[in-house]
């Protein structure tokens, strides 16, 4: 696999990978842990000694995942990301890179990365999260790093890169992303999650600017070339509903009283919903 994306985060020169350990000209090096993944993290770019989802959040995630409730949306990305390679005027090229690099940042436990194919490396700051991803996806890079710092990778060295329900660092999306990559966003759909949402809140209102907001955060940087709602219903057990729960915000905006109504419900359909935004490099 190639590596000569991974840069150092302490120093910024090329990372090289030998004998299980990345170095780099200066002699910093980061150990490959057991479970196959490598921590980039520097301790003055965490909040805390654990960032990011904790286990009980990642393992619902793994649960919720793992039970097909989000496979419309893996297999929709998989048909978008296969073909898309575009020039720095927005239109498609007629030989895409067989093997494309793709960063999944804010990628979790590495469900939908680990869906597609390619050069793949998966960011999240949760090392719990890189953690749970490695074991199950040995062929994907899998990075602990804080997507919203610098992230460890060269200028121009990704084709692709995702966030998906992630936060973004647009900056270094377009620091990372090739001339003519693509950059996609999933931001909730107007009406995700409307139905179990509603049940735990009084406020429970649709999505409406989401999509807009997003839109207008990355114009300075990238040029929008497709906005799409992906949307469609999904039948859950008890067990999807409450794991659905426990990964979301949803579990820290709810009072006790409405989390106990909500595991009396032994089957709920819901409404999940995307807004996909493809974006390309603006014209420098």
């Amino acid at each position: 696999m190639n590596q000569q994306e991974l840069i150092c985060p302490v120093c910024r020169e090329a990372l090289r990978l030998e004998n299980r350990v990345y170095s780099c000209n200066n002699n910093h090096s980061f150990d490959v842990a057991k479970d196959g993944y490598v921590n980039l993290l520097l301790t003055h770019q965490r909040k805390s000694k654990n960032p990011g989802d904790d286990k009980a959040m990642i393992q619902a995630r793994r649960r919720f995942f793992d039970s097909g409730a989000f496979d419309p949306l893996a297999k929709h990305l998989k048909r978008v990301l296969k073909p898309r390679i575009t020039d720095s005027n927005g239109s498609q090229q007629q030989n895409p890179a067989p093997h494309p690099s793709i960063l999944d940042c804010g990628c979790g436990e590495g469900h939908l990365l680990g869906t597609l194919s390619g050069n793949r490396f998966g960011v999240d700051v949760s090392k719990e999260a890189i953690r749970y991803a490695a074991k199950r996806h040995k062929e994907i890079t899998w990075i602990v790093a804080n997507g919203m710092r610098e992230l460890p990778f060269a200028n121009d060295s990704m084709d692709h890169i995702l966030s998906i329900l992630a936060p973004r660092n647009n900056e270094e999306f377009a620091r990372v992303l090739k001339p003519g990559g693509t950059l996609i966003l999933g931001v909730p759909g107007p009406k995700h999650l409307i139905e179990l949402r509603s049940k735990l809140t009084d406020h429970a209102s649709a999505f409406e600017e989401k999509a807009d907001e997003a839109a207008g955060k990355c114009a300075s940087h990238f040029r929008e070339m497709i906005r799409e709602t992906f949307t469609y219903p999904q039948t859950l057990n008890q067990t999807q509903i409450l794991d659905l729960i426990q990964m979301t915000p949803l579990f820290w905006n709810s009072s006790p009283e409405a989390k106990e109504k909500i595991r009396q419900i032994e089957e709920l359909t819901i409404t999940i919903s995307f807004a996909l935004i493809h974006f390309t490099c603006s014209p420098s």
